[in-house]
């Protein structure tokens, strides 16, 4: 009876011990992910709200500087805004259609296309945005910039300057 009693003890032993490894494990192991995770967002998202003081302090701008940055950076977010509206526009009709009962491959062809225009137009502005800034920088910020954009394209080769208000509801 006693050496049931320890059997069972020492399986219940090695259980637990499992049990609390593996919670252990998986704990960080999700913990190095979201680090991993957030590090990435951060790398590849300047905070929408806080962008002209993100550039101010990237690259040293001086209040004149700042004063030319922040009618490049309203010009490019009303291009951007404008056309981020229509590309949504377009993926949603694009969606609707291919659910459709009977999709209509020349309209999704005709959707597909206008996307592509979409796109184009905006690696425009983007460029047109980045040459501009570019211009009102010196030899010194023209490098940090260049690492700026190269870390904002590098994740997932697109442009990531959130718009305002965004980073609000994750805590930025």
């Amino acid at each position: 009876m006693m050496i049931a009693k320890t059997k069972i003890l020492a399986w219940l032993v090695v259980i637990l011990l499992a049990t609390n490894v593996s919670t252990i494990l998986s704990f960080a192991y999700h913990r190095y992910t979201e680090l991993k995770q957030e590090s990435n967002e951060e790398m590849t998202q300047i905070p929408g709200e806080q962008r002209t003081r993100y550039f101010k302090k990237q690259l040293g701008l001086s209040p004149g500087q700042v004063d030319l940055f922040r009618e490049v950076n309203r010009s490019y977010n009303q291009q951007a805004r404008g056309i981020t509206h229509e590309l949504e526009f377009l993926r949603a009709s694009l969606v609707d259609e291919m659910i459709r009962d009977t999709p209509d491959q020349s309209r999704l062809k005709e959707l597909s296309v206008q996307i592509g225009e979409q796109h184009a137009q905006l690696k425009t502005i983007t460029y047109s945005f980045y040459l501009s800034l570019k211009k009102l920088c010196n030899d010194e910020q023209k490098e940090q910039l260049a690492h700026i954009f190269r870390s904002l394209v590098s994740a997932d080769q697109n442009i990531q300057l959130p718009q305002r208000n965004r980073g609000k509801h994750k805590g930025q």
